[in-house]
C-alpha cells in the first residue's frame, strides 16, 4: 500500500469511526469507488485502534476515574458503570469470536456492504424519530442505565461487527431507543468501543506484525497516526453536532453513499 493511500484511509477512519456512518463500510467503499487495491482486515484493525488512542485521549481523566474505582477510589458509581461497560462488551465479543472468519469474506463484497449503509440509514432515520417523540423530562443519562440496557446496547454493537452497519450509530441509537439522550447514549458508545476494539486488535497482531514485514508497515503506521488525530477531532463534532442536529443529516448521508457503491457496483459489472 503506498503511503499516501495510508495516510488517506486513516483520515478516513477517524473521521467516520466516531459520526454514524460506518468506517469499515467507507475503508472498503472509499478504495472501491476511486479504483484503489483495497486494505487488508489488518490495516483496518490497525487504523481502528488508532482510533481507539482518539477516545483514550479525549476521556482521559473519565477514563482515570474509572480504573481508580477498580481499587475503592472516586465515585462507587464508577465501578458501576465498568461493569455495565463489561456486560455491553460480550455480545460483540461472543459474536466475533464466532463469525469473525465470515465476517471477514464479507470486506470483500462492496455492494453488500453498500446495502447495510442502507441499515445504517434506516435505523437512525428510525433512533431519530422515537427520540423525537419521547417526552424530554423522561430522557435518561448513564447514572440511570440497568444492566439491560447495557446488554441491549451491546447487542447493537454485535450487529455492528457487520461492515457498513455504524458500530456508533447502533450503539447510541440504541441507547436512544432506550430513552436515553443523544449526549449520554453517545458517550457511552464511546467509551464501549475501547475493549472491544483492543480486543479485535490483539487478535489481528500476528497479521499486523506480518503486513509490516511484507513492506506496508510505513502505510499501516501513518494511517494510524491519521486515523488517531482525526478521531479526537470527531468525537468533539459529533458530541456537538448530534446534541444540536441530531442523527437525520447522517442518515441521509448513509443512503447518499449506499446509492453511490451500488452504482459503482452495477456499473463495473
Amino acid at each position: 500500500m503506498p503511503l499516501y493511500q495510508g495516510l488517506i484511509l486513516g483520515i478516513v477512519q477517524g473521521l467516520t469511526e466516531f459520526l454514524p456512518i460506518s468506517s469499515s463500510g467507507h475503508l472498503i467503499l472509499v478504495p472501491y469507488i476511486v479504483g484503489w487495491r483495497e486494505p487488508t482486515v489488518a490495516f483496518i484493525v490497525a487504523v481502528h485502534l488508532g482510533t481507539t488512542l482518539s477516545v483514550l485521549w479525549v476521556f482521559r481523566q473519565r477514563i482515570v476515574e474509572l480504573v481508580r474505582s477498580l481499587f475503592g477510589l472516586g465515585n462507587p458509581a464508577d465501578r458501576r458503570l465498568l461493569g455495565l461497560i463489561a456486560t455491553a462488551t460480550v455480545p460483540a465479543a461472543v459474536v466475533g469470536a464466532v463469525l469473525s472468519h465470515q465476517v471477514d469474506r464479507m470486506f470483500e463484497r462492496p455492494v453488500v456492504i453498500s446495502l447495510f449503509l442502507g441499515v445504517t440509514a434506516w435505523f437512525l432515520f428510525s433512533a431519530e424519530s422515537h427520540f423525537e417523540e419521547r417526552d424530554e423530562a423522561h430522557t435518561r443519562d448513564e447514572r440511570m442505565m440497568r444492566a439491560a440496557d447495557a446488554g441491549i446496547i451491546g447487542a447493537a454493537q454485535a450487529i455492528a461487527i457487520l461492515p457498513g452497519v455504524s458500530r456508533s450509530g447502533s450503539t447510541i441509537g440504541a441507547g436512544m431507543f432506550r430513552g436515553f439522550g443523544r449526549e449520554a447514549a453517545a458517550r457511552f458508545s464511546f467509551l464501549m468501543a475501547i475493549p472491544i476494539i483492543l480486543g479485535a486488535a490483539a487478535v489481528k497482531i500476528p497479521d499486523m506484525v506480518h503486513q509490516g514485514s511484507s513492506g506496508s508497515g510505513g502505510a499501516m503506521a501513518l494511517g494510524v497516526i491519521a486515523s488517531a488525530v482525526t478521531g479526537v477531532l470527531a468525537i468533539k463534532a459529533m458530541l456537538g453536532v448530534v446534541a444540536k442536529r441530531g442523527f437525520r443529516p447522517f442518515a441521509a448521508y448513509c443512503t447518499l453513499a449506499m446509492v453511490a457503491g451500488i452504482v459503482t457496483g452495477l456499473a463495473r459489472g
